[in-house]
């Protein structure tokens, strides 16, 4: 009997390897995907209730932010929400406010799309949504109890 060659070495490393790294990788890639889903379903959560600031689904997506978005290319992003968190902490009765946090909701939804593969314009992230104005009346009217409590 001779001694293997390495070319036989190399037929048993990948008999033994192949199926190894091909789970390996395939981890690797539902990883990467499933990241990409979870930014992708916080945009959307954020941009299908732009215009309904107090609705549940929008505060949590809000929230989960930081966790989602926690790579060294989401740094635009973790900021602009970090801008919003501090204009919120303001005096609410300031003029202009809600003016301003708009713009600074316009620009994290900007941010996150770009990272996620959206490019919507400043105008069409402040102009183009549906929102009834029963719905407006009624946050409203919730925001004002809340202010009184």
């Amino acid at each position: 009997m001779h001694p293997p060659t390495w070319f036989e070495w190399l037929t048993l490393a990948a008999i033994v390897l192949g199926p190894a790294l091909a789970l390996f990788t395939q981890r690797m890639l539902d990883r990467i995907r499933e990241k990409k889903e979870r930014r992708v379903q916080i945009y959307l959560t954020l941009m299908r209730t732009r215009a309904t600031p107090l609705a549940l689904d929008h505060v949590n997506a809000l929230n989960s932010i930081d966790v989602v978005f926690n790579g060294q290319r989401d740094r635009k992003i973790r900021a602009a929400w970090a801008n919003i968190l501090a204009h919120v902490n303001t005096d609410a009765n300031q003029s202009n406010w809600q003016e301003r946090y708009n713009d600074l909701k316009v620009d994290l939804l900007r941010e996150m799309g770009r990272r996620v593969g959206y490019d919507f314009s400043t105008d069409y992230l402040k102009r183009q949504f549906y929102h009834p104005a029963l719905y407006g009346n009624m946050e409203a009217d919730y925001a004002r109890h809340l202010q009184k409590l």
